[in-house]
């Protein structure tokens, strides 16, 4: 019997506009009602967490950065983290460097303050609210507490998303775990070695004495591929990326056509 499941949040709980249907949030409810805890497992830094819980009414603790922080929604505070080394994150860089010489980078920091940095050409793709801090690339990892790389490439190198992570694998793979949750976004995510969400969903899993059969798991990207398939049973969205799919127990309507309530209701009655 299920017992836990975890949920990505963009293309998978959250449709295409970033709101999560009336039928999923009451298909939570009953889920939490009929035992089955709910918990996010999503590639968002904590700073992008403050709109998930009033939208969903769900509260606890989420998997962000792709598995290397556990945060608290309720406190908005960091339970634990994993860091990337700055041995491994500049050598990566410098590896990257040879793929795209222009490619640009930035960290996510689990801190409070400066929990965004960039180097000093690289362009987000969503505007901040505020002034981000820029340093030179080889001190981005001064704080000690970088939980995410980011790689984007430059417009010259003509890389898709999927083309960029293959090549930066073959480079990269002895350093940082690498993958991207966006194919219409190029851009490369790196976690320390070894924690993606699906480590990291094992991990909190067995804080509530389960194994991968008590687990469910769901998503729509290549950083939902980790949790999915660890899952005693994982499902992909109508609108996932094909790998996931490939590997994915259940195949679940579009997160435009409310996948979660569908999940739910086949976790509930089978």
């Amino acid at each position: 019997m299920t017992a836990l499941l975890a949920t990505d949040l963009d293309g998978t709980l959250l449709d295409s506009f970033g709101n999560i249907s009336q039928e999923n949030i009451e298909a939570i409810t009953r889920a939490k009602s009929a035992g089955l805890e709910v918990i996010f497992a999503t590639g968002r830094p904590p700073r992008w967490m403050s709109e998930i819980p009033p939208l969903s009414g769900l509260v606890g603790t989420a998997i962000c950065a792709n598995g290397a922080v556990l945060f608290d929604l309720v406190t908005r505070e960091v339970i634990s983290a994993q860091y990337v080394t700055a041995d491994a994150g500049l050598s990566a860089i410098e590896h990257l460097r040879s793929i795209d010489p222009g490619a640009t980078f930035a960290v996510e920091i689990a801190r409070e303050g400066d929990d965004f940095v960039l180097d000093d050409s690289y362009q987000p793709r969503w505007e901040t609210p505020r002034s981000v801090p820029r340093l030179p690339t080889d001190q981005l990892f001064d704080s000690g507490k970088v939980v995410k790389l980011l790689a984007r490439p430059s417009k010259h190198a003509q890389l898709t998303a999927d083309a960029f992570v293959v090549q930066a694998e073959q480079l990269v793979s002895h350093l940082v775990d690498v993958t991207h949750s966006n194919s219409f976004d190029v851009l490369l995510e790196m976690s320390p070695l070894g924690v993606n969400k699906g480590s990291a969903l094992a991990a909190f899993a067995s804080t509530r004495g389960l194994a991968a059969s008590g687990v469910a798991a769901v998503g729509d990207m290549p950083n939902d591929i980790p949790m999915v398939s660890w899952a005693g049973r994982g499902a992909a969205v109508e609108n996932a990326h094909d790998d996931l799919k490939a590997i994915a127990d259940d195949l679940l309507p579009s997160n435009d056509d409310h996948a979660i309530a569908a999940f739910i209701h086949r976790l509930l009655n089978h």
